[in-house]
């Protein structure tokens, strides 16, 4: 079948259905919120479940955080949100549900006074609520959510052990969605490529909320996103089992995801009942092969080494942990202009964020937020890592660029392996697709006894000179004792850079120290990559500088507000695939120039990359590369140049690589 009956079939089948649907509908409650502390702790014995006091009440906008506020900047408690909306009489055959995509970190939920429900001890994660029974349709309904950040012992990020921020409040969007019933909960699409002749194949997988139905239809249509082309079109009644819905296409030549070529597709999924559509989702996907074979990482069967770098969200002063989509798209786009084709997130993201880093191209580790301590986990608290672990995989399931789930990070003493096994066999359960990681910071102490090993990829967080060792020099003695423990296994280097002003020398000793320890990590093959740390100066609880939301940690090569310092350029440098070996007048119009792809760290193909440059007659001149490899040289020569003299050499999606 051509696409294009394929695409008139699609167009048939959803008019036919949305002429007697009810189809999913988003309606936003961000905005204009009541809000209140609760310093005194009174707020539940004084019924605020019913209303927030007039006299006591601030007009607030959701997404928000009170530590911004100047006047609660390090408050740690309860406090109160209030909203009101009102209904619409077509709601009234719909089944309604009251979606947070996070509240940090301990929220109770009221409708119209009575108790919805809670979600405790899981501050990143979304949750929501069926208010379909609590609707009054006479009368405006009243949401209410007591929020609490309290430093917990039962949570994750635990007591004060995390070095980031205690940002407080209802910290992402809240929505209503609306649909009929039969309604998906998730969609999962786990996506294949055969690498040898480009074919792709996906095996889905679908959970509704009602539980009791065990058979159902679902149309199912796959595009190219980028050109809106159909591909797949098709309808199926299946049978649930275990309570989901399977099934799989084979799909013919398909675009994989790559950080040079980030192609996405996208699946949307239609339940119908009767003939009618009653709920519709649509998500995105790629198609990649991502792999650890010897001392190696395989991206779509080639062997890569990538630089990176880690932001830590919630550090401007503006925004803090409530950063709207124009900030977080300035975040990624500036770590592409930095060449970074990695990164990993000490906590669960907003998706919007992570909608991001797949369409532009980079790589992610997202991690259950367990920092340091305690060693050993209560049942409690194994219980609160799952509830997370659940609702960051469920919910981000199917972003093709997180190729890595973490479980912890620098978590020091005497820990219980079983309980590490036991989070795995948990994730793997839960994603058997992706890498699984322990972040270590004490495999050169542990060696073998280091929990890394126990999962797919080991890390270090290597500060040889700085936080640990006593000269940096011991560093490519301990690589060499490391490469030994790994036996034949590749190393991720997690974090590395260096914090003011615990350690001193300010901006000019960065660069020094980020230089020394890149070209020791270039040597060693088997160091697969690097993150450094950290793209900007954050905001943070542990801050050695300022007060209140301006406590931060100097660590960045960007400082809050995201202006560069120095080391920024020479990060990019650092980073850039490519290096420029020649450059030469041959004539007074003319000039030679000559690159050559570099083969350490990174060390990559590079595929649609162009030499871009202004004429003398002010007209731009763009040079196709060939295909190159790491290693290889290219010449060529730059025609009627400017007398300005200059070039830049761009990636597939415009982004400058380097420039001269």
């Amino acid at each position: 079948m051509t696409n294009k009956i394929l695409f008139l079939s699609f167009l048939i089948l959803s008019f036919t259905l949305k002429s007697h649907s009810q189809t999913r509908e988003v309606q936003s409650l961000d905005g204009a919120w009541i809000f209140a502390l609760d310093s005194a702790n009174i707020g539940f014995e004084s019924n605020w479940e019913k209303g927030i006091p007039t006299d006591i009440a601030n007009n607030v906008i959701v997404p928000h955080t009170w530590n911004l506020d100047k006047e609660s900047e390090e408050y740690v408690g309860w406090a109160w949100y209030e909203k009101e909306f009102n209904t619409d009489r077509n709601w009234k055959n719909k089944v309604i549900r009251l979606k947070f995509d996070a509240v940090y970190h301990d929220a109770i939920v009221y409708i119209n006074g009575k108790k919805l429900g809670e979600n405790k001890n899981a501050g990143y994660t979304s949750f929501s609520f069926d208010i379909t029974k609590y609707i009054s349709f006479n009368q405006q309904n009243k949401i209410v959510v007591a929020v609490n950040n309290d430093f917990s012992k039962t949570n994750f990020p635990y007591n004060k052990a995390f070095d980031w921020v205690n940002d407080g409040g209802i910290t992402r969007s809240v929505n209503l969605i609306l649909t009929g019933k039969p309604s998906l909960q998730y969609v999962h699409v786990k996506p294949a490529i055969n690498l040898n002749d480009s074919t792709g194949n996906t095996s889905i997988s679908i959970k509704l909320w009602e539980k009791n139905i065990s058979n159902a239809t679902f149309s199912f249509a796959i595009k190219d996103k980028s050109t809106g082309a159909v591909i797949l079109s098709e309808t199926k009644t299946l049978k649930a089992i275990n309570g989901k819905f399977q099934y799989s296409f084979k799909l013919g030549k398909i675009k994989p995801w790559h950080f040079d070529a980030p192609n996405l597709y996208e699946l949307q999924t239609t339940v119908i009942n009767k003939e009618s559509s009653t709920d519709e989702k649509t998500v995105a996907f790629g198609f990649r092969d991502i792999k650890i074979k010897d001392e190696h990482l395989y991206l779509n069967g080639e062997i890569v080494r990538l630089p990176g770098i880690e932001y830590m969200p919630g550090s401007s002063t503006k925004y803090g942990i409530t950063e709207p989509r124009s900030y977080m798209d300035s975040i990624v786009r500036t770590m592409k202009d930095l060449n970074v084709c990695i990164t990993r997130f000490h906590w669960p993201q907003d998706e919007y964020m992570l909608s991001l880093m797949d369409q532009y191209g980079i790589l992610v580790q997202e991690e259950l937020p367990w920092w340091q301590r305690p060693a050993k986990l209560s049942p409690e608290l194994i219980q609160s890592a799952k509830k997370q672990l659940k609702g960051f995989i469920n919910d981000h399931y199917n972003h093709p660029s997180i190729f890595s789930w973490g479980v912890s990070n620098e978590v020091n003493g005497d820990t219980d392996k079983e309980t590490y096994l036991e989070l795995k066999k948990f994730v793997k359960n839960l994603d058997s697709s992706r890498f699984t990681t322990v972040v270590s910071n004490r495999i050169w102490q542990k060696k073998k006894d280091d929990e890394t090993l126990l999962f797919d990829m080991p890390t270090w967080n290597e500060y040889i000179g700085t936080w640990h060792g006593k000269d940096r020099n011991e560093l490519s003695g301990k690589l060499d004792t490391l490469k030994m423990t790994l036996e034949n296994r590749p190393l991720l280097i997690t974090e590395n850079g260096l914090c003011e002003p615990a350690n001193t020398g300010g901006d000019a000793r960065r660069i020094d120290d980020m230089l020394f320890h890149i070209k020791e990590w270039q040597k060693k093959p088997f160091v697969m990559g690097y993150i450094y740390f950290c793209l900007s100066d954050y905001r943070t609880h542990m801050g050695e500088e300022g007060f209140g939301k301006y406590k931060i940690r100097r660590h960045g090569i960007t400082d809050v507000n995201l202006n560069p310092k120095p080391s920024y350029s020479v990060f990019k440098q650092i980073a850039s695939p490519i290096n420029i070996t020649k450059v030469e007048r041959i004539s007074n119009k003319d000039a030679l120039i000559q690159i050559q792809v570099k083969n350490d760290i990174p060390s990559y193909n590079l595929k649609g990359y162009i030499i871009k440059y202004t004429n003398n007659k002010n007209k731009v001149v763009e040079i196709k590369l060939p295909m190159l490899k790491p290693g290889d040289l290219f010449s060529t020569n730059l025609i009627d140049v400017n007398p300005q003299f200059k070039f830049k050499i761009l990636r597939p999606g415009g982004f400058s690589v380097i420039e001269y």
